[in-house]
């Protein structure tokens, strides 16, 4: 990866964004972190990695969650471990053995509880909390989980322990529903305890990525499956049914067939006009998102669609 520094910031600052702690794997090694995202971006990013580059001002936040990590750092109590990194061996169908690498921050001997920490916004903590067990956070935990078990460490529960960068504490007071802390928790359920089936089903469903990212790591790029809406954080895509004359929509639409059944019932007057989703990790966190097909045909819809807008 190469680091640039175009805004000519300080070099203290400008050398912290040089140092990558995260380690890089041979294909016989995934860290769990890594297979959290599509495989389309797996791929590109080992494949470019030398040659991606990435400006050090759109790396602080990446230097803020390293710094919170930082001072976390070697104050853990008599029964916990942090920072540690274990691997486990996941049988991948002919591909042989492969390797799961994670890095958690923190154990629990005593109580048993994994934590990891995150540093992000309120919005995007609210979602996390919404999507529950289904966020990528409470996936990455999960495989933690395995990790340890198998490694001989039992776990009974997982958390987030979540920093938020831009909290507010005149919102606070203003909005109960609002995080009342600029430091909260999510601990997750999983609805039973760790035994040797759910242990099969999540190596399975391991092997399974792990063999997908594999079979497409000698593609071209066009041939690679891109990432799925989820992957790619994609939102508000939608057909809006409109009124001639009239500003705003009459309804939005999550499918074109609805918003087509809709206009039929409406009649004369009324048109639909399609808005596109936006694929917010590839505008603003998929550092080979310039490699990607996907993204370039992105730009130039978009491009295309305002111009049918403005015509």
């Amino acid at each position: 990866m190469i680091i640039t520094n175009k805004y000519n910031l300080p070099e203290p600052y400008f050398k912290s964004c040089l140092k990558d702690e995260h380690p890089r794997f041979d294909w016989d090694t995934f860290s769990v972190t890594e297979l959290m995202k599509g495989t389309k971006e797996i791929v590109l990013n080992r494949r470019f990695y030398q040659e991606l580059q990435q400006d050090c001002v759109d790396m602080i936040w990446t230097v803020f969650g390293t710094a919170v990590h930082k001072v976390m750092e070697g104050h853990e109590g008599e029964n916990e471990l942090a920072e540690e990194r274990i691997s486990i061996e996941i049988p991948c169908g002919e591909y042989g053995i492969r390797h799961v690498s994670g890095g958690f921050d923190l154990y629990n001997a005593e109580t048993q509880l994994i934590t990891d920490y995150k540093t992000t916004g309120v919005y995007s903590y609210q979602m996390k909390l919404r999507e529950g067990t289904d966020s990528d956070w409470a996936k990455q935990l999960r495989v933690y989980w395995l990790i340890l078990a198998k490694a001989g460490f039992p776990v009974r529960d997982v958390r987030n322990t979540v920093f938020l960068k831009d909290w507010s504490k005149t919102q606070a007071r203003r909005d109960r529903s609002y995080p009342q802390k600029p430091i909260v928790n999510i601990d997750y359920e999983y609805n039973g305890s760790f035994n040797s089936e759910v242990a099969a089903y999540m190596q399975a469903d391991l092997a399974q990525k792990i063999i997908e990212v594999l079979d497409c790591k000698d593609l071209l790029e066009s041939q690679i499956p891109d990432c799925t809406k989820q992957e790619r954080w994609e939102r508000d895509e939608c057909w809006a049914v409109k009124k001639e004359g009239r500003k705003t929509a009459v309804k939005l639409h999550e499918s074109e067939f609805e918003a087509e059944r809709h206009l039929v019932e409406l009649g004369k007057g009324h048109y639909i006009e399609h808005r596109l989703g936006t694929p917010v990790k590839c505008i603003d966190y998929c550092t080979c998102a310039t490699k990607c097909s996907f993204y370039q045909e992105y730009l130039a819809s978009i491009d295309n669609h305002q111009g049918v807008v403005n015509g």
